[in-house]
């Protein structure tokens, strides 16, 4: 993984974990993975990194309701 990558993956889960309040970023981090969102994340990098916080959480929220989370 590339550090722009790596970057990226931690602003998505911290993020996250603001909007959840109280987790932490390795649960945050457990619960992406369990749902394939961090191979997801990865995978549109080049389209996704471009997104504000808001943005990127809102996407965040409609790939886990896709997926039943």
């Amino acid at each position: 993984m590339k550090e722009k990558q790596a970057e990226f993956l931690s602003r998505c889960i911290e993020s996250y974990k603001a909007m959840m309040g109280g987790i932490s970023g390795t649960k945050i981090a457990d619960f992406f993975n369990e749902f394939g969102l961090i191979d997801y994340l990865l995978e549109n990098y080049k389209e996704l990194h471009e997104l504000d916080d808001q943005q990127l959480l809102t996407e965040i929220k409609q790939y886990l309701d896709q997926k039943g989370a």
